[in-house]
């Protein structure tokens, strides 16, 4: 438990990208410190819901064998902002299958996945400190993650599409303090675990024009019993997209992504 409430911390501070380490009322919205009971019941899922963001399951377009997917903006406000995903991560997708090419009414199968890493720690981390200094600070902190999973597609109409998806997820956290630290009755100097998660989606696609096209999903966790939903607008080159978390902290939470298909 002690383990849980350092990451609850360093979670909210990642989000606000604070300078300090003093989990001090004048750092935090009066609406973050609300909900600090759904952050200490699982601090790893708030880091979670970013991997999440950067995720994607929908299907590649009709004709398109291989792509790539960078998610450039995400985040836990109502405007999209950098994220601890967005320095450095890369989703692709490969087409194993088209549609009807074995039978008619064989739906579409790519394979899906990515991953990400967090260069963003490397703002907050001294690796030079020592456990006499007077401050704790963060000495080491590793954060990144990956997915890959399958998906299927098959047209309802010409200019729509319905697609079905299994996702495995993993996070992976490694942190360290200078020295031990009472944080909230506990004391603690180091975390070290994650969350995994697979996830069964399905959605809707419509077409709507060349290179244009709406997108609703929604998913379950069966691991964590996590809800998701997203709508988004897809363009050739980019999509922008608002993912719902009911059981989050942030419940609507937009983003931002680059993509490439070929």
């Amino acid at each position: 438990m002690r383990q849980y409430k350092l990451i609850l911390l360093l979670a909210l501070f990642f989000a606000l990208f604070g300078k300090s380490f003093t989990f001090a009322e004048e750092q935090f919205s009066s609406f973050g410190i609300q909900q600090v009971g759904k952050l200490v019941s699982n601090p790893p899922l708030f880091i979670y819901e970013f991997q999440r963001n950067m995720e994607s399951t929908n299907p590649l377009p009709p004709g398109k064998r291989i792509g790539f997917n960078y998610h450039f903006l995400g985040g836990i406000l109502v405007i999209p902002l950098p994220d601890i995903t967005s320095a450095a991560n890369l989703s692709a997708k490969l087409r194993l299958h088209p549609e009807g090419r074995l039978y008619p009414g064989l739906p579409q199968l790519d394979v899906v996945g990515g991953y990400w890493s967090s260069l963003l720690t490397s703002m907050i981390e001294d690796k030079n400190s020592s456990a006499t200094d007077a401050d704790t600070k963060l000495k080491r902190a590793d954060l990144k993650g990956y997915y890959g999973g399958l998906v299927m597609s098959s047209s309802l109409e010409p200019r729509v599409r319905l697609f079905w998806s299994y996702k495995y997820s993993k996070l992976d956290i490694d942190i360290d303090l200078n020295k031990s630290e009472k944080i909230l009755g506990s004391t603690v100097s180091s975390f070290k675990g994650g969350l995994r998660e697979h996830t069964i989606s399905a959605g809707l696609e419509h077409t709507y024009g060349q290179d244009k096209r709406w997108i609703f999903e929604g998913g379950y966790g069966v691991t964590n019993n996590l809800i998701t939903g997203k709508v988004s607008w897809y363009r050739k080159y980019f999509e922008i997209g608002l993912n719902i978390y009911p059981e989050s902290v942030f419940i609507m939470q937009p983003q931002i992504n680059f993509h490439l298909n070929f």
